[in-house]
């Protein structure tokens, strides 16, 4: 089996950016096809791995948003 490393942000939901350029996280929608694909490959027993840059440059850690939108996108 394979290992698949996913990034978040523009490919399994959209990207949201605010004026100054920088970005909204919790208006990022999920792009349901995507997910469908990544569920299925992990239903095949191949390992998914979900990487983001989220806060690299802010120091905000998102990482609660981020698995609750992981939670709720399924």
């Amino acid at each position: 089996m394979a290992k698949y490393i996913v990034d978040i942000d523009g490919t399994i939901c959209t990207e949201f950016f605010l004026e100054n350029g920088t970005k909204d996280y919790a208006k990022a929608l999920p792009l349901t096809d995507r997910i469908r694909h990544i569920n299925y490959l992990f239903a095949q027993g191949h390992e998914i791995h979900y990487w983001t840059a989220r806060g690299t440059v802010t120091g905000i850690d998102h990482k609660k948003m981020t698995l609750e939108q992981l939670q709720s996108w399924g």
